[in-house]
């Protein structure tokens, strides 16, 4: 639904009314526009800092962490209106041979003064906070008989909880491992598919052209639920792709049936559907909605010079807003690039915009072979080729900034690996550093797909 307003006037004070309502409720670190940002929000947002949380909440939030040397968190203070709390972690040492020693915290005051930045104790002052960050990052601050460096930031994490937000309920964000009887898709029959010709290979599978003949009176209440019919119960024929697991690689049937449970658990227009799964003697068999025009990246080599930087920001826009929906979830895709990307509509005639769906990951991430994985560099996140227990929402973000690179080179790999290559057609600084910030290396510093999108709108009226 649209609401008209009198004025742009009104229609940014309402949208500055749901902004402090999104961050007292939902998200204490985000702001929907930058036409009403607070501008210490943005500031703090900017340089990492938590908002006014009480100390238990920070000693938690260190504890949770990687427990390393020199962890840090910097907030704003609860009776100073200008102070910063920077709080760091170090771990005592060994009392008990083999035994870890207990972490022990102290706090540092950061204080504003005017436009310039002072560490009490320290008579240096500073024009922005970055700077006397970027100047403490490895000294030793003294606390007593006590030495503590100062080495890695630990941010505000999107939707985290703390005493900054009203809420009714925590929810539990715990990632489930999911087993057999967790798992859930519509069951397809062997009769209800037919498969033609063949249209390429993915990952450990076979992927076909093939039609889904669904019959009205025939199938169970559940089926008749699920699709609707024609009058007069004729069954019909619905476009699809198959996607048959290779018969060698039946030990991985359950990560398969994993990510076509994921699928056909989720909706959102920019997710292409996942009608079920076939079991057809020794074959597994995904049934995918077939999507007209296929992968962007055939498009983009096939167009390339003759695509818009405007289209390719709305593309954009509609890949961040299907993995915000996922990362809202607390689920991650795991294998985000162009060619898993499909085009529904083109776009490219004169008044038409493209509409894209995400294709399903294939087989899980978690089953890969190191090999498989390296295969999938730059488009994998650098923390997942050491380890696949590192798999998360922050790799799915590395993967989206490698691919709007790889939407931006029009899918041309000679000039995406190019170095000092400066960014092709989208040439503004906003959209290089939206990408640098999703490349980091640093998982916990990428912004959240809530964030992204945010930012692909405000530059669309400029592209």
């Amino acid at each position: 639904q649209e609401v008209v307003l009198p004025s742009s006037e009104s229609a940014l004070s309402l949208v500055s009314l749901l902004d402090g309502y999104f961050r007292l409720t939902a998200d204490s670190s985000h702001y929907l526009c930058h036409e009403v940002a607070p501008p210490r929000v943005v500031m703090s947002i900017l340089n990492g800092i938590h908002g006014p949380m009480q100390e238990e909440f920070v000693f938690a939030k260190l504890r949770r962490e990687e427990q390393e040397e020199g962890l840090y968190i910097i907030r704003w203070s609860v009776l100073d209106f200008n102070r910063m709390i920077l709080s760091v972690v170090k771990r005592s040492q060994q009392q008990v041979p083999g035994v870890q020693g207990p972490l022990k915290y102290r706090q540092f005051r950061i204080q504003k003064k005017g436009n310039c930045f002072v560490l009490e104790g320290w008579d240096r002052e500073f024009p922005t906070l970055r700077e006397l960050l970027d100047v403490l990052k490895g000294c030793t601050l003294k606390s007593g008989d006590e030495s503590f460096t100062v080495k890695r930031c630990c941010p505000p994490k999107p939707g985290e909880i703390s005493d900054l937000l009203i809420t009714r309920k925590v929810k539990d964000h715990s990632k489930q491992i999911l087993n057999l009887s967790q798992l859930s898709f519509h069951q397809i029959r062997k009769n209800e598919i037919t498969q033609r010709s063949h249209l390429g290979q993915g990952t450990r599978t076979n992927i076909y052209d093939g039609v889904l003949n669904v019959c009205g009176a025939g199938g169970t209440d559940d089926e008749a639920e699920y699709f609707s019919t024609e009058q007069n119960n004729n069954s019909r024929e619905i476009h699809v792709v198959l996607k048959v697991l290779d018969p060698s690689h039946r030990d991985i049937a359950l990560a398969f049936f994993e990510t076509a449970s994921l699928m056909s658990q989720v909706s959102h227009v920019h997710l292409a559907f996942v009608h079920g799964v076939c079991v057809r003697g020794s074959e597994n068999i995904m049934v995918e909605e077939f999507v007209e025009h296929g992968p962007l990246d055939v498009l983009l080599r096939k167009e390339k010079g003759r695509i818009t930087v405007g289209w390719k920001i709305t593309v954009a826009k509609q890949l961040a807003s299907a993995l915000s929906y996922l990362e809202d979830k607390n689920l991650v895709h795991g294998n985000v690039c162009a060619k898993n990307i499909l085009l529904a509509r083109k776009g490219l005639e004169d008044g038409s915009v493209p509409f894209v769906k995400l294709s399903d990951p294939g087989v899980s991430f978690t089953v890969l072979s190191r090999e498989e994985r390296v295969d999938r560099i730059p488009w994998i996140a650098p923390e997942c080729v050491r380890d696949v227990g590192s798999l998360s929402t922050a790799a799915d973000k590395w993967s989206f900034g490698t691919t709007l690179l790889e939407i931006c080179f029009d899918a041309d790999k000679e000039r995406f690996y190019e170095k000092r290559h400066r960014l092709p057609e989208p040439s503004c600084q906003e959209l290089a550093a939206l990408i640098c910030r999703c490349l980091t290396y640093s998982a916990a510093e990428r912004p959240s797909f809530r964030t992204v999108l945010r930012d692909l709108t405000q530059l669309q009226p400029h592209s």
